[in-house]
């Protein structure tokens, strides 16, 4: 029996309950009141369970339709195709299948590498924007296929890349208003091309009975926020406080938001980081986007001042975010220099 159904909520019902639907439509129409109080039901679910749903979050369905279909284009091109575009130093590109492992992870050991493909996108930069040309470390371009083999491709990923961002822009104050901290406290960090990344992923169907193989493993995640966008075949999987774990359903009009490291690490351990994975035993290929909303590279992250008192001292010293994504990718993917895993050298991967 896998993890996630030895450990399965016994109360589906009052697991439910534990995440929220929020409406943010009224908070990003400044309406009276609204921040405040959209502000009051973000801070209980970060703080409970560090997931929600939002609604009324203003990206169309056609273009997440369009992102999916996008996506499944990319995944169903012949192998060779997508290899031309193997993921870079700045994860940029092709993740093949059995090419990474959650070595970042606090929460579980893997042993074996995940059982998904991804492609990763962020800005789309020129080859004559100021940061590729000085070759600076998380700020160089997108890898894509030649139109010609996937149509449309490029422009329908890059128009979800940008609703996300501004979607995950607007959610800012909310998240400042639920820290006391001034509304437009988080906007600097963010400014300026901020490490964003959207991740377009396939999981094959796999086999539930296999000793610690996922699609992806128990983890949290590095990004301050992630959106993620599901179709109705199931696999995601989120360990509660009780240390159960719990399907979250897709609910139609919804993104699924969870915070990551960063975002516990701004609020000193008050908001959580939630651990969650996928095992796909639907016998069906499922398909999801995550897309991760992140500082500026440059950015210091230490904990805020409205999380901090003589009785609760910071919990973690300054750090650049620039140095703690980069290890969080030097532990997970086995392409980045000084990867070093049982999960490589099982896969022929390691240095």
């Amino acid at each position: 029996m896998d993890l996630f159904k030895e450990f399965a909520v016994k109360d589906h019902a009052a697991a439910a309950a534990l995440i929220p639907v929020i409406d943010v439509g009224p908070a990003f129409a400044a309406g009276p009141g609204a921040l405040a109080e959209t502000a009051a039901i973000v801070r209980a679910a970060c703080e409970r369970v560090g997931f929600f749903y939002v609604l009324n979050h203003g990206v169309p369905d056609t273009l997440i339709a369009r992102a999916f279909a996008a996506s499944r284009r990319f995944h169903a091109l012949a192998p060779e195709e997508k290899l031309k575009l193997r993921l870079n130093e700045n994860n940029i590109g092709y993740l093949p299948i059995d090419a990474s492992v959650q070595g970042a992870s606090t929460v579980h050991r893997a042993t074996r590498p995940n059982r998904n493909e991804s492609f990763f996108i962020s800005h789309d930069r020129g080859a004559d924007h100021p940061d590729v040309i000085a070759g600076k470390t998380l700020r160089g371009r997108n890898q894509w296929p030649p139109e010609e083999l996937a149509p449309g491709m490029r422009g329908d990923m890059m128009a979800y890349f940008h609703a996300l961002g501004a979607m995950c822009d607007r959610m800012l104050p909310i998240f400042a208003a639920a820290l006391a901290m001034p509304a437009d406290f988080f906007a600097p960090y963010f400014a300026d091309e901020a490490h964003a990344t959207a991740r377009f992923l396939h999981y094959p169907p796999q086999e539930a009975d296999e000793d610690n193989l996922f699609g992806q493993a128990p983890h949290t995640d590095n990004s301050f926020m992630t959106a993620l966008a599901r179709t109705d075949v199931p696999g995601l999987a989120v360990r509660l406080p009780s240390g159960e774990w719990f399907a979250p359903p897709v609910i139609p009009g919804t993104f699924l938001i969870n915070l990551g490291n960063i975002m516990r690490r701004w609020s000193n351990d008050r908001f959580l980081a939630t651990p969650h994975g996928v095992l796909n035993d639907s016998g069906a290929d499922r398909y999801s986007i995550a897309y991760f909303h992140s500082p500026n590279p440059d950015s210091l992250i230490a904990p805020l001042p409205s999380c901090v008192a003589a009785d609760n001292p910071p919990r973690y010293p300054p750090a650049v975010y620039r140095d703690l994504v980069l290890d969080f990718y030097r532990a997970n993917y086995f392409h980045q220099k000084g990867h070093r895993s049982d999960a490589a050298t099982l896969a022929g991967a390691a240095e």
